[in-house]
């Protein structure tokens, strides 16, 4: 006879999850303050904005549930195999092909959502930004003021 096995099935799982709340927050935010998720954008950015967004929102509550549901699962497989004398069962991981899904989902989600070009008004607007930048860093603080540089 083996020993009874304490398993803690799940809990990495739900500790994944709960870790992943703060950055999932951050990605959120990013995405939803970037120039290509805006108001009136054309139904196919919408749509790979929005993918993206319930991608990386519902990652912490996948967790969540592949954890709560493997626990379950191996307790009762526990008790099973204990009424059966089989203290040694392998529990296969099949919450482990979700979790894959999953990232795979937020990874082509990202993916595609960064393929996006800006709108026109945004590059436009960054290449004014960069022409700005371009003139004031032909200017230098000398002693008497403001020099243009190259002997101006």
């Amino acid at each position: 006879r083996h020993p009874v096995q304490v398993t803690m099935a799940g809990h990495g799982y739900i500790a994944l999850g709960l870790l992943s709340v703060l950055p999932v927050a951050v990605l959120v935010a990013v995405i939803a303050q970037d120039g290509r998720f805006r108001k009136g954008m054309p139904t196919e950015v919408a749509v790979r904005c929005w993918s993206c967004i319930l991608s990386v929102f519902t990652f912490p509550m996948t967790c969540g549930f592949i954890g709560q549901h493997k626990r379950q699962l191996t307790l009762i497989e526990d008790e099973v195999s204990f009424l059966e004398g089989d203290m040694l069962r392998v529990h296969w991981d099949v919450y482990f092909l979700l979790f894959q899904a999953h990232l795979l989902w937020i990874m082509a989600s990202v993916l595609m959502w960064r393929r996006l070009e800006l709108p026109e008004s945004m590059s436009a607007t960054s290449a004014t930004l960069r022409q700005k930048r371009a003139r004031s860093a032909a200017w230098k603080l000398g002693p008497e003021g403001l020099e243009l540089r190259g002997g101006g």
